[in-house]
Order: structure tokens, then sequence, then C-alpha cells
């Protein structure tokens, strides 16, 4: 059996005032707070360290084009040897 095609739908869109964005998981997100201020990530770009110097507490997204309302987009993929899975694309383009 042929594996189906990957689908692409809206999964939501986030807002943007300030030219950029952050990329956290949730569950860092307090300690996130305790050590960078709205400051230190607007000088970032790109990785944002652990306390410890390691890379990966959250990512700074910047110098896309601005401020706007932009697209998130899921896209599911169906492999024959596991269950589907999805990505997201965050569409900074419109």
């Amino acid at each position: 059996m042929k594996p189906k095609k990957p689908t692409i739908q809206p999964y939501g869109h986030v807002a943007v005032d300030s030219g950029q964005l952050l990329i956290i998981d949730p569950c860092y997100m307090e300690d996130f707070i305790k050590l960078y201020s709205y400051d230190d990530i607007c000088s970032y770009e790109g990785n944002i360290p652990f306390p410890k110097g390691h890379d990966g507490m959250g990512c700074k997204l910047g110098g896309f084009g601005g401020d706007g309302m932009f697209n998130v987009d899921s896209v599911t993929f169906y492999n024959k040897y596991s269950p589907p899975y999805s990505k997201f694309i965050l569409n900074l383009y419109e």
C-alpha cells in the first residue's frame, strides 16, 4: 500500500508587534522569565542558552520583516511504519 501524501492544514496564528518571535517549551518559561529580560531577548538572534551555557532554552526569530498576524500551519506526514506525525510551519511571508 502506498503511503498518503502529507497534508497541510491551518493550525493557528501568532501576532507580532516587536518584529520578533520567541519559541520556547512552556516547561522552561518560569526559569526563562527569571533569567532574561525583554532587553536580553532582543540582543539574541537564534539560540538562547540554558543557565549552564548550552543552547536550546529558546530560539528568537527576528529580522523577518516586521509586525503583523502570521499563520502557523500543520504538516501531517503518513509513514508506512509509524503513526501520523506533524511538523509546523510558521509562514512569515504573508
